[in-house]
């Protein structure tokens, strides 16, 4: 049986005793696993059976917690413990939390509410409870990284023909499938390379939704795309390019489904473009 863990923040917070001064252990994950409250409203009918139907079925923040405790060999070193805890915990920006469980590893980005610490002198130990609120309420698994250049033709055949007959080098469609084998829609996350003198345009196969991206595109330079937002950045993140995207037609992944991606270049291409897309599954 494998060990549940949570590593939050830095910090591995174990789920079984691990009989080693300073090991940081929990019990009482509460709501990792669960399905948040809708915020869609019912409306009843009046003067009718029922209620009215309701078309989108959106979902709450998760709110997760957990208790925990540490022991140590001295005092000083559960001070130490503490004071590393509290760090941790008490920094200004969201928190990723993992848990890792027989069936693997899922994520989501918290921001931690509250996390009180109490110690206990006498018995060289503290407890803390960390409650945080996770904004999205789905967890996610390990991105699976696609990639692919630019379409290119094949070689086709040589002539004179020489047996065995060679057919040539196989050409590239410049496609990618993404896939998501989680239980909820999920978004890939896009970057394409440089040189590129006037942008792209990705195409998903099965709906036609196209996003078009007109801006050149140094050689060493990515743009990355965030479906989720609906923003594009040149390199880092304050450099935010979304307004140079002329199409929007932005797409998800299915729960147990794929989408196909078409990589075409806008105007003159230098070096080896490459569109590589990220998906982590939804659960």
């Amino acid at each position: 049986m494998t060990e549940t863990t949570i590593d939050i923040a830095g910090l591995t917070v174990h789920g079984e005793d691990q009989h080693t001064s300073g090991a940081l252990q929990f019990v009482n994950l509460i709501d990792w696993y669960s399905i948040t409250e809708s915020k869609s409203d019912v409306r009843e009918r009046p003067q009718a059976h029922g209620a009215f139907g309701i078309a989108d079925d959106f979902r709450k923040s998760a709110v997760i917690s957990f208790d925990g405790w540490c022991e140590c060999d001295s005092w000083a070193e559960t001070l130490t413990r503490m004071r590393e805890v509290r760090r941790a915990l008490n920094g200004n920006r969201p928190a990723l939390i993992t848990v890792t469980d027989e069936l693997g590893a899922t994520s989501r980005t918290v921001s931690v509410r509250t996390a009180p610490l109490k110690e206990d002198q006498f018995a060289r130990r503290f407890t803390f409870a960390v409650d945080m609120v996770a904004p999205d309420a789905n967890r996610y698994g390990p991105a699976a990284s696609v990639s692919t250049g630019l379409p290119t033709s094949g070689g086709g055949i040589a002539y004179p023909i020489v047996y065995p007959i060679s057919y040539g080098t196989p050409g590239n469609p410049g496609r990618v499938i993404t896939e998501n084998p989680g239980d909820e829609d999920t978004y890939s996350l896009l970057e394409v390379t440089g040189g590129l003198g006037g942008g792209f345009e990705l195409t998903e196969g099965q709906t036609g939704q196209a996003l078009r991206f007109e801006r050149v595109i140094p050689l060493g330079s990515t743009v990355f795309l965030n479906p989720r937002t609906g923003r594009a950045y040149l390199d880092t993140p304050g450099n935010d390019v979304s307004g140079f995207l002329t199409r929007r037609e932005w797409w998800s992944v299915p729960a147990q489904g794929s989408r196909e991606i078409q990589f075409a270049s806008i105007g003159v291409v230098t070096g080896t473009p490459t569109l590589t897309a990220r998906t982590s599954p939804a659960h």
